[in-house]
């Protein structure tokens, strides 16, 4: 996938809500995509992921990602922080800067919380002036970008990696068996056919 420090993001945009909604659109694609791969269904026609009125919900598709692959505690974490600033700043219309959505609500607090515990140091506002802190806060919304388009990335990767060493067994077993059955004789290789035949049938 190219280098893995590479920086991820979606949209820069000036405005903050459009910024936001731009970047959870490019990731909730993302997933369904992963979902997709995973799967094996063309996700852009598929029901529950394309852009059909019956999808699943972002939260959904997470949940079914977690249920078929499994995402660490601390990933699964960002994966629903990114969910919840979307939401947040999509359907309510007073959350246009973080510092509102800090305020918002607990779930505006938690957020707040994660950003400094995933972003800065013990420090945490201390030295930020109060005129840079909004900016500094979008600039951890984007790393936060950065790191869920990676997580995803990742459980990708890992089901193609699987994929492949699972279909490299299957031909060298296929090779292999092969082999064998060219140096057998005649009348070996029809007494290795009925043995496989009696163990195909017991299973």
């Amino acid at each position: 996938m190219g280098n893995e420090y590479d920086f991820k993001i979606a949209s820069v945009n000036k405005d903050l809500r459009l910024c936001v909604i731009e970047n959870s659109i490019f990731i909730e694609e993302l997933a369904s995509r992963v979902i997709g791969n995973i799967l094996d269904i063309d996700w852009k026609n598929s029901k529950s992921l394309g852009h059909a009125s019956t999808a699943l919900s972002f939260f959904q598709k997470l949940q079914l990602i977690q249920d078929i692959r499994g995402i660490d505690k601390e990933d699964l974490k960002k994966l629903t922080c990114i969910a919840h600033i979307r939401n947040k700043f999509a359907h309510v219309s007073e959350i246009n800067r973080f510092d509102k959505l800090f305020c918002d609500s607990s779930v505006g607090k938690e957020i707040q919380n994660n950003f400094l515990k995933w972003y800065f140091d013990k420090d945490r506002y201390d030295g930020v002036h109060s005129t840079k802190i909004e900016f500094v806060n979008r600039l951890c919304f984007y790393m936060l970008t950065n790191d869920v388009i990676n997580i995803l990335l990742r459980i990708s990767d890992t089901h193609f990696y699987s994929l492949g060493v699972h279909e490299g067994k299957r031909e060298v077993k296929e090779h292999l068996l092969a082999f064998c059955m060219s140096i057998l004789t005649d009348a070996q290789r029809k007494e290795a056919f009925d043995e496989i035949e009696k163990l195909n049938k017991q299973t």
